[in-house]
């Protein structure tokens, strides 16, 4: 069943449509909750709030609902890209250095725990947390962490404060982005950094593509530009250090795997590309970069000096 939302930042009902449904059923079975899932151009109604600005999806599924969805998430097609995810964060993890080198460390929604894993390799204090209770499963498996199974409600149960909290494509997913930085901020040490990727549907490339853009899809539902984000985080009690362009390095593989459904023409290229690499035994992988998602960094301003104090 799919409710109505109000803007999550503003708590407005006034909208515009921006891009109709595209789903034939308004049940939620067929809800796409894994990383790796294809259902692109699939999506809910897409609004716009016309207080703030804000691109989210309403009627939804209820919070409820998408929590139970994720934490029966299985995802073996993101576990089978695991070197592709590695250089990604390592690139994370790079920029992240620029602000923090070390100490305790918080990755929300981890997923598998491949960001944590690096992190450790480079001299971080770092433990998750993460809805999917087969992905908790894997990440005891195969990296050999503790990761703990919950959502980005279930922080304020750590009791313990975090040098550097991360969330790498998650915003987009969560049924409150608010809650969830108040949550973070909370458990920030007071010079704390976060560190975060989303979607950027401010971008030329999703201007220019418009419903054909991709990463329309029944997993993201809410859609931030940069003057979105710059004042979530203000309300949030954090003082914006950078916004950049966010890369994602995968396998040709993968690509191909994502251009069958989004693109056909590329998909026969790349294709043809992937079987000449196979006769030489190369694994190639490629920096994806559209503009369409951006990586931000910020910084906990503490609550006595958000009052004045």
């Amino acid at each position: 069943m799919l409710k109505e939302i109000n803007c999550d930042f503003c708590g407005g009902n006034k909208v515009d449509v921006v891009f109709k449904s595209t789903i034939n059923s308004q049940d939620n079975d067929r809800f796409g909750y894994m990383c790796s899932n294809d259902g692109h151009g699939e999506h809910y109604k897409v609004v716009r709030c016309n207080n703030c600005g804000l691109h989210y999806c309403s009627p939804r599924p209820a919070a409820t609902d998408l929590e139970l969805g994720y934490q029966e998430t299985q995802d073996v097609i993101y576990q089978e890209e695991i070197q592709g995810r590695r250089k990604t964060f390592q690139r994370n993890l790079r920029n992240l250095s620029r602000y923090k080198k070390k100490g305790r460390l918080l990755d929300i929604g981890c997923y598998l725990g491949i960001f944590i894993d690096e992190a450790r390799k480079v001299g971080w204090d770092a433990e998750g947390i993460e809805p999917s209770k087969w992905c908790v499963k894997q990440a005891k498996e195969i990296f050999g962490l503790n990761v703990r199974q919950g959502t980005y409600k279930d922080v304020a149960l750590i009791k313990e404060r975090f040098d550097v909290i991360t969330m790498w494509d998650v915003l987009e997913h969560v049924d409150s982005p608010m809650y969830a930085l108040q949550m973070s901020h909370n458990a920030l040490e007071d010079d704390g950094i976060l560190v975060f990727s989303t979607i950027d549907i401010g971008s030329l490339y999703v201007r220019l593509l418009g419903r054909r853009w991709p990463w329309l899809m029944k997993m993201h539902i809410y859609y931030f530009d940069r003057k979105c984000i710059r004042k979530y985080l203000e309300k949030a009690g954090f003082k914006l250090l950078e916004i950049r362009v966010h890369k994602y390095i995968v396998s040709l593989e993968y690509l191909i795997y994502k251009l069958k459904r989004v693109n056909k023409f590329l998909f026969f290229i790349m294709n043809g590309v992937h079987k000449i690499c196979c006769l030489f035994k190369n694994k190639i992988f490629l920096a994806i970069a559209f503009g369409d998602f951006m990586e931000v960094y910020a910084q906990k301003i503490p609550k006595q000096i958000e009052n004045g104090g």
